[in-house]
């Protein structure tokens, strides 16, 4: 089948370049589509910037109000090696004078040479049969009279009886292990407390060509564990561990090594206001950062100047709210109970006129060493109403109310009106935008489907007017040629 022959241009002049130039300047809708979907982009950009941010200033809020950001503690040793200690936020800030006259161990049962085992791996058959019962220090067991039972089997290698003995350690207490082929059992529990042994493969055992076998059964192939002996401040103690927890309220003493007669170590707690300095400067600086995006984002440029940039916000009221509404927080009052630390500014934290936060850390750091539940109170703070109310019965009743009046619970209130994944201010622009970008597209495609149209038609249309601008040529050549042939 032929090709169809386009005649398009032969002889109006009117080719494809002349129809893409009408479709061209029918096409200025699209570029006014195109653009708007472009701004919506960027709306919703920089909106989610904005969440980013919003986020993790809510974030370093939150982080005021935890107990270790005003209640740290730092902690020193004159000797580490020896006694170092852990303070938790409720300890006090003091020193302690700690002797260390013998450390905490655990009881270990160590297995004479096995002689099946000599020559062979851990992994290699033991050729031996029978079973072995281990008593913890509880004589408490599932099995035989309080025992925990360990079957070995004549297949059974020394890494297969250990890992018997292993499987039942968390009931047990007692873990094994492997040296020069012996088994030494451990017990997971400090102090004086002993391991019983029977069985067939033990002393005592039933099977006297066993009995000694495993070589447990003895007390003489037992080490017996031993307490902790220490003094604090001069106060004399025993304890079954070498981490003790109970001595001193809120501090865990970690014991390493034995200290010389008369030479205690000294430990001791302090205020970590480092810590309190950061979490606040880490605040401020999110602050800032927040609010000079959101800036950006609302500058209008000047609208006086040729090809003038705006911010991709400018004009929006909910960004401009959100704006003042922070700014307004970081200079309320709020009552703590102490009127010399009332607001942000009374503990270093001040704003300047163009909405930027900076932190006097020695400031703050005095309002902490002189009330530091007062500059707490400040940032969190809940108080209760009480209202008598009437029910359908005519009996009174109260109801209380509770509200978070600290500037911090506001400010995060206030953000989490705006970051909230289902209900926030964020999110419903969001899917507003998505909306918008979707019917756009919609938009889009319907004009291109409309000027694709457009052009066939074009290009249809001055088809024809080609073919019959040539027929009629065609015509004019013949009635030519009958005029001259009639001369």
């Amino acid at each position: 089948m032929a090709g169809s022959i386009s005649f398009l241009g032969s002889y109006s002049g009117i080719d494809t370049a002349t129809i893409d130039s009408l479709i061209e300047a029918e096409s200025g809708k699209l570029v006014q589509y195109t653009n708007k979907q472009t701004d919506i982009t960027a709306e919703k950009n920089a909106w989610k910037d904005i969440n980013t941010r919003l986020d993790s200033l809510f974030t370093k809020l939150g982080t005021l109000e935890e107990d270790k950001t005003f209640q740290s503690k730092t902690t020193t040793s004159s000797d580490a090696t020896k006694v170092a200690i852990t303070a938790g936020t409720n300890a006090a800030a003091s020193n302690y004078s700690i002797e260390v006259t013998q450390l905490a161990t655990a009881t270990q049962a160590t297995s004479g040479i096995i002689d099946s085992a000599i020559g062979k791996t851990i992994k290699d058959s033991l050729g031996l049969s029978g079973n072995f019962t281990i008593l913890n220090h509880e004589k408490n067991g599932p099995e035989v009279d309080g025992s925990f039972k360990i079957d070995v089997l004549i297949e059974d290698s020394l890494n297969d009886i250990v890992g018997k003995i292993n499987e039942k350690s968390k009931e047990s207490g007692i873990e094994a292990k492997i040296v020069d082929n012996r088994i030494i059992m451990t017990d997971s529990k400090m102090g004086a407390r002993t391991m019983t042994f029977g069985g067939t493969l033990t002393a005592g055992g039933s099977t006297s060509s066993m009995i000694e076998e495993l070589g447990f059964g003895t007390t003489s192939n037992q080490k017996v564990g031993q307490s902790a002996e220490l003094a604090v401040d001069g106060i004399t103690m025993t304890r079954d561990t070498n981490s003790i927890t109970d001595a001193v309220d809120g501090l865990t003493i970690e014991l390493k090594g034995l200290t010389e007669a008369s030479k205690p170590v000294v430990v001791g707690i302090k205020e970590d206001t480092d810590t309190t300095i950061k979490a606040f400067q880490s605040f401020v600086d999110q602050y800032n950062s927040t609010m000079t995006f959101v800036s950006d984002q609302l500058d209008v440029g000047d609208p006086s100047a040729d090809k003038n940039k705006t911010g991709a916000l400018a004009g929006d009221s909910s960004l401009m709210r959100l704006q003042s509404s922070l700014r307004s927080l970081m200079t309320q009052s709020v009552d703590s109970g102490n009127p010399s630390y009332n607001n942000l500014g009374s503990i270093g934290i001040s704003v300047d006129r163009f909405g930027a936060a900076t932190l006097d850390s020695t400031k703050l750091k005095t309002a902490l060493a002189d009330d530091p539940t007062a500059v707490k109170k400040m940032l969190f703070q809940t108080t209760s109403t009480d209202t008598p109310s009437i029910d359908e019965y005519g009996v009174t009743t109260t109801v209380t109310t509770e509200k978070e009046v600290g500037m911090a619970q506001k400010m995060r209130s206030l953000i989490d009106t705006y970051i909230s994944d289902k209900s926030g201010i964020i999110a419903t622009k969001s899917a507003t935008y998505d909306k918008l970008s979707e019917d756009i597209s919609k938009s889009i495609t319907k004009f291109n489907e409309r000027l694709e149209k457009k052009r066939e038609n074009y290009v249809a249309m001055f088809t024809r007017l080609d073919t019959a601008m040539m027929e009629a040529e065609s015509q004019l050549a013949y009635l030519q040629s009958q005029f001259s042939t009639t001369d």
